[in-house]
């Protein structure tokens, strides 16, 4: 039965035609907004501070070809007034100047992820953390897939949620940010998944507590029908209230006496339902690695077992999944040094996760970027015990060497660019060369994307030049 917020907005939206939206953002989800509301009859004007380059003239043109109006270079007065409502990129932060006139003027602003919940009549099962809803919302949505359910994996993920409605899909599995869920207002997941805490984005929230209740709003209209798959192992998340039914999970606890769990017992992971224990696969048959990989794994064990998800199917599918790009990818072996691209570790916890996933080996590696200003302490500490020397580069490289060699940790090199960075690991020959930055890539690339395949650009040449190594 749908829920009383969701009949009460069907009830007032029977439909779109000549409704007026303003979209803020050009961006991949700004886009999708265009598409699906333009196509049901909406009257769009979209918005995007970017100066007018033949990247984003060319996105203009494909929206204007839609019948929307379009803006670039600011966000007008008129733009901001056109809208009933305001649908915002999750870049732009609320303390921004045209979020603040937006709510002055009274317009209700939301999130793509708010809107598609309450277009859909899908079962929505959404993916939060600081580390791990890429790897976990990929891992929910193979294994759904492969049992014959439709079940894309979209949002932060890359793949805007608007523009998978149509499908008509049995389930939407959502990685959702703490952006997106900021601008959420009546955001109601079937089953929401916390799978941990630690500072991030702080600057774009305003504090720690801010980027918090963010994440907490995943919870907040869930009703009694509905789970929280809650990661035990976190203080922060562990300790979240919600009406929803908890479905624990934990890497570190046996939860083999609970009434339903995820957890691993004796190196195999396992699960707990309606009073029956049922293992799933040893720990090493996983192809996605470390730690962090098994709580990751936990997490979507437990939306299918909730799922009905037959014991079997659990067990070959995640067996099967081979992970995602960027997220400790391996790349090429040369002259017996094995290279891995981890370029979605944007945070230093991230990055400690890689780094602790080479428990027999000392590694290389290669970190530094766009420095998001957060405790090192943990990060040193990782890096004394797993890591034979650091190689760094871009904006933080100083920051980090100087905690570094506070810390007792003196094997450091500072290279001028990603290429550098490459053939020096290759030459000291002291382990696997691991890219985990800790740190964004918008000082030197596009995003971890750019990065990430330039890392594998360089790597990849060098093995055609290494024609003798087997990669």
């Amino acid at each position: 039965m749908a829920s009383p917020l969701r009949r009460l907005y069907n009830w007032l939206v029977t439909d779109w035609k000549n409704k007026k939206v303003t979209i803020l953002g050009l961006g991949r989800s700004g886009i999708a907004a265009a598409q699906y509301l333009s196509a049901r009859g909406a009257n769009v004007f979209v918005s995007d501070s970017a100066t007018a380059d033949t990247e984003r003239q060319a996105q203009a043109a494909e929206v204007e070809r839609l019948g929307c109006k379009v803006e670039l270079g600011g966000h007008s007065d008129a733009a901001i007034e056109h809208g009933t409502f305001v649908l915002t990129s999750p870049g732009i932060a609320p303390h921004s100047a045209v979020i603040q006139k937006a709510r002055a003027l009274g317009k209700e602003v939301i999130s793509d992820v708010e809107l598609a919940w309450r277009e859909t009549k899908a079962p929505i099962l959404a993916i939060t953390g600081t580390n791990g809803k890429s790897t976990t919302c990929a891992l929910l949505s193979f294994m759904l897939e492969k049992t014959g359910r439709v079940a894309p994996a979209c949002g932060n993920i890359g793949v805007p949620i608007l523009s998978q409605l149509d499908r008509k899909p049995d389930y939407l599995v959502v990685e959702v940010s703490s952006y997106q869920l900021d601008y959420t207002a009546n955001f109601a997941p079937k089953i929401g998944v916390w799978l941990n805490f630690t500072p991030d984005h702080v600057d774009w929230h305003q504090g720690l507590e801010n980027y918090k209740r963010a994440k907490q709003k995943l919870f907040a209209n869930q009703q009694h029908s509905d789970y929280a798959v809650l990661s035990m192992d976190d203080p922060v998340v562990s300790q979240q209230i919600t009406r929803a039914e908890i479905f624990p999970f934990s890497s570190q606890m046996n939860l083999d006496n609970m009434v339903q769990a995820a957890y691993v017992s004796n190196d195999f992971l396992a699960y707990r339902i309606r009073a029956r224990n049922r293992i799933v696969c040893a720990v090493n048959e996983l192809q996605i690695l470390g730690q962090h990989n098994v709580e990751n794994a936990l997490a979507a064990i437990s939306c299918c077992a909730i799922l009905d998800v037959q014991p079997q199917e659990i067990e070959t599918y995640i067996k099967e999944f081979k992970g995602l790009e960027h997220r400790l990818e391996y790349v090429a072996t040369i002259d017996n040094v094995p290279y891995y691209n981890d370029s979605k570790a944007t945070n230093p916890e991230s990055a400690i996760k890689a780094i602790q996933s080479f428990p027999d080996k000392k590694i290389v590696l290669i970190a530094g970027g766009r420095d998001k200003a957060t405790s090192l302490d943990e990060f040193v500490g990782a890096v004394r015990n797993h890591v034979a020397a650091v190689i760094l580069l871009g904006e933080a490289k100083e920051r980090f060497e100087k905690a570094l060699r506070e810390g007792g940790f003196n094997d450091v090199h500072v290279v001028a660019d990603l290429e550098e960075a490459v053939d020096l690991g290759g030459k000291l020959k002291l382990g696997p060369v691991v890219l985990s930055p800790a740190c964004a890539s918008f000082d030197m690339f596009k995003d971890f994307e750019n990065r990430g395949r330039v890392f594998k650009d360089i790597v990849r040449a060098r093995l055609e030049m290494a024609p003798s190594v087997q990669g």
